[in-house]
């Protein structure tokens, strides 16, 4: 079976001159302190913290966008948007939104490499 992914792994590794192993390294790495950066969100969520909430957000932003993770970077960039000019109407359903888009991007990424059989590590 040859599993196609939604996100340009091989591409992003071609790039970097790197092999599908060595890249999947940094994915681990990528999706374990995304993770953490949303279990810090939830904290700032529940404090109604929004300075936070936005630096976080905002990291989200950038390494989803580095690492070509489409989706998750497009709601993070809304939500940034949102927090930065204040209109917090749908912040609630755009971070919920948020953490299911990179719950599903965990499993897309991890499936990739699974099918490559090559093991990421996700904390």
């Amino acid at each position: 079976m040859n599993y196609y992914s939604k996100y340009d792994i091989t591409g992003f590794a071609k790039d970097l001159g790197l092999s599908i192993s060595e890249i999947s390294e940094l994915y681990s790495e990528l999706i374990n302190e995304i993770n953490s950066s949303l279990s810090e969100l939830k904290i700032f969520i529940a404090q109604k913290d929004l300075k936070n909430m936005q630096k976080i957000i905002h990291d989200i932003k950038g390494v989803s966008g580095n690492y070509r993770l489409t989706d998750v970077y497009k709601k993070a960039s809304e939500i940034n948007d949102s927090l930065r000019s204040n209109y917090l109407t749908y912040l609630e359903s755009d971070l919920n939104e948020l953490f299911i888009i990179s719950s599903r991007a965990e499993i897309e990424i991890a499936n990739f490499f699974k099918e490559r059989s090559v093991f990421i590590n996700i904390a």
